[in-house]
């Protein structure tokens, strides 16, 4: 993920906090080998112990290779390729994306083992037509 990505995932985290009571963890990193560490560096949101749990919902991503992108667009970079997988779903967006099988939608993900945000065109979310139903736009 570029750094620009970061710094804006950062600030959005940022402002989520100071909106919403929420404590942030810092973003996770990759090790020599390209993985993500999960340990202090993962970048999960964690609910205060005075406010709700914030909603964040799993989805299932059908297909394989699925890209998991830097930004909702298919000109952005893969941060990572998932094959028939679920993974723990933010929020979504259609602003200023691209559509994919002329669904516009995108969802921010991150894995449920935790990783840095990435989106996920809603085309490869399982029961997502065109939106993931219960789901927040960002």
């Amino acid at each position: 993920m570029s750094s620009t990505v970061r710094k804006r995932f950062a600030l959005a985290a940022t402002a989520l906090a100071l909106a919403g009571g929420l404590a942030v963890a810092g973003p996770a990193h990759a090790d020599s080998r390209g993985g993500q560490q999960t340990a202090a560096g993962t970048a999960a949101l964690m609910p205060a112990s005075d406010t709700p749990a914030v909603s964040i919902k799993k989805v299932h991503i059908k297909g394989t290779q699925v890209a998991l992108r830097e930004c909702p667009r298919t000109s952005c970079g893969v941060a990572k390729r998932v094959s028939n997988t679920t993974l723990r779903a933010f929020c979504q967006t259609n602003r200023h994306t691209s559509k994919v099988s002329g669904n516009a939608w995108w969802t921010k993900v991150a894995l449920l083992t935790g990783s840095d945000p990435a989106w996920v065109s809603n085309h490869y979310v399982r029961g997502a037509a065109p939106k993931v139903p219960h789901l927040p736009s960002c």
